[in-house]
């Protein structure tokens, strides 16, 4: 399984416009952050080590893009964040008492997905929002943790790199490329469609 998550981190990576020495670059990284360990700032909150080097991937793509990439991510990211709190605060906590159980792991992803190809249909900004919705929402955790009467260490990128990365940063990308791929196929139309079906019978 670990195997498959890392192929597709690394496919997922090389369509973020990097190039492929970059990109195993960061794939070895975020190999390494999976061993690092967790440590306490203040007796409520917690910091994975781990977790710094997605949110250096994420500042790095945000560093590289056009400005107004940048802007559209920071934006999405906030809404995707919005998601997130929302479902918290809305969705019961036990499976089973809705018609549709949906794992509020996969929420962040599916959102940055659909958001972000809706409003931009830039990938780059899909796997960003989706990865900084998490630790966004594990910072408002600790905040709001921190003012009630009673007080549990939250753990900022608790889940590490197989939660706020390698799920949801590459579902958002997935979705996102899956609703273009299925959209390109609509507007071009079955005559093209079979147009390339039969070039490709000729080859």
């Amino acid at each position: 399984i670990i195997l498959v998550f890392l192929g597709a981190a690394h496919r997922v990576l090389d369509r973020m416009r990097l190039t492929d020495t970059t990109a195993i670059i960061l794939l070895v990284l975020l190999i390494i952050s999976h061993f690092l360990p967790v440590i306490t700032i203040t007796p409520y909150l917690g910091l994975n080590l781990g977790a710094l080097i997605p949110l250096g991937i994420i500042i790095y793509l945000l560093v590289t893009a056009e400005k107004h990439e940048r802007i559209r991510a920071a934006v999405i990211s906030l809404a995707t964040a919005a998601v997130l709190w929302l479902s918290d605060q809305l969705l019961p906590t036990l499976p089973g008492q809705i018609p549709f159980d949906l794992d509020p792991l996969y929420i962040p992803g599916i959102a940055a997905g659909l958001i972000s190809y809706f409003t931009t249909k830039s990938r780059r900004t899909a796997f960003i929002s989706a990865v900084a919705a998490v630790m966004l929402n594990d910072l408002f955790a600790a905040i709001s943790t921190s003012l009630k009467t009673y007080h549990a260490q939250t753990i900022i990128g608790g889940g590490g790199i197989f939660d706020a990365l390698m799920i949801n940063g590459i579902l958002a990308v997935f979705i996102a490329e899956f609703i273009g791929e299925i959209a390109e196929r609509i507007h071009r139309g079955p005559a093209e469609l079979s147009k390339d079906r039969n070039g490709d019978q000729d080859e």
